[in-house]
């Protein structure tokens, strides 16, 4: 090969090796930034609100937001949560299903250094809350206030009424706190059953209430949230007893709680906003990864009662 061949082809390979670097480097560009969506399940329409929020927000900053699904098992949710830390994701959001048994997911995205934002559904202790950045919740106490105090102004004291608890869900421990403290004793409190805040779970619960306490022996059920309010009126449906006037309340203000309070089947619901908790959460998510540190451990978003009344304000298609 002569000098002058070689100096041309030593020239194409700097121009190609040239034009491949550039190209590596226009492929690779920055890391998308990713955020894992852990609620206990999708299968409830308020998680899907919440998390319509939450991409409302980060999907046009450019983010890509993961979930999955949990199926109302917190071992579940921890095994998947081990799934996106692999992944690499650079936040989580998270509402854990059981707020101790969630503690082994909290460690592990501690050790991966990935903040944590919880929404709707608060830690329980010190030590699990010290491993994540804030909680972003609705004003849970509050909640049961207004739904105390709605009932409270429709029947009178010494009623008595049964309550459909879920005390393994953070969020519920202070709406029934709320609604307790708020009675003071106005109520007579027949029993607590653990409806699981489902509907098929309340709805055996309930039905065993009604067979306890005939027409007569019972004026209210209150439910920790809409879907067991749902499993409790279709209780009494079942058991054909709509002619009692039993009041059913419930907590979330879904759809279709609204629809059913319209229908003149449920009494009321205190009511919170999952888009904007979603949004909130969202936002905190931002704030950190942007290198905010001012940042509230505790956010309230603000919960209402919403009942025959007022239902027609809130609509009953979507969520407020």
């Amino acid at each position: 090969m002569t000098i002058r061949k070689s100096v041309v082809f030593c020239l194409i390979l700097v121009l190609v090796g040239g034009f491949v670097f550039t190209a590596c480097k226009k492929k690779s560009g920055p890391k998308q930034i990713v955020i894992g969506y852990a609620a206990p399940t999708l299968n409830n329409p308020f998680w899907l609100a919440l998390e319509q929020g939450v991409k409302a927000v980060l999907e046009p900053q450019g983010i890509k937001v993961v979930d999955f699904h949990a199926d109302n098992d917190q071992s579940i949710q921890n095994d998947k949560i081990r799934d996106l830390l692999g992944q690499n994701i650079d936040a989580l959001l998270l509402a854990p299903r059981d707020s101790t048994g969630v503690r082994e997911a909290l460690q592990a995205c501690a050790e991966k250094k990935v903040p944590i934002v919880i929404f709707d559904t608060p830690l329980i202790t010190d030590q699990d809350k010290a491993l994540v950045i804030s909680t972003v919740a609705s004003d849970n106490y509050n909640a049961g206030v207004v739904v105390a105090k709605d009932m409270m102004s429709r029947l009178p004291r010494g009623s008595s009424i049964v309550i459909m608890h879920s005390p393994a869900a953070g969020s519920c421990i202070p709406r029934y706190d709320g609604f307790v403290e708020t009675a003071n004793g106005y109520f007579n409190i027949l029993q607590v059953y653990d409806g699981e805040g489902a509907i098929d779970k309340t709805m055996p619960k309930a039905e065993d209430a009604l067979q306890s306490y005939p027409s007569g022996k019972l004026q209210a059920i209150y439910c920790i949230n809409d879907p067991s309010a749902e499993g409790a009126v279709r209780a009494i449906e079942s058991a054909g007893r709509q002619s009692d006037g039993i009041l059913v309340y419930g907590i979330d203000g879904a759809p279709n709680a609204k629809k059913m309070i319209k229908e003149g089947k449920m009494t009321g619901t205190g009511a919170q906003s999952p888009m904007g908790i979603g949004k909130r959460s969202a936002e905190i998510a931002l704030q950190v990864l942007r290198g905010d540190t001012n940042i509230p451990k505790d956010i309230p978003i603000e919960t209402f009662i919403i009942n025959k009344e007022n239902v027609d304000k809130y609509g009953i298609d979507n969520w407020q």
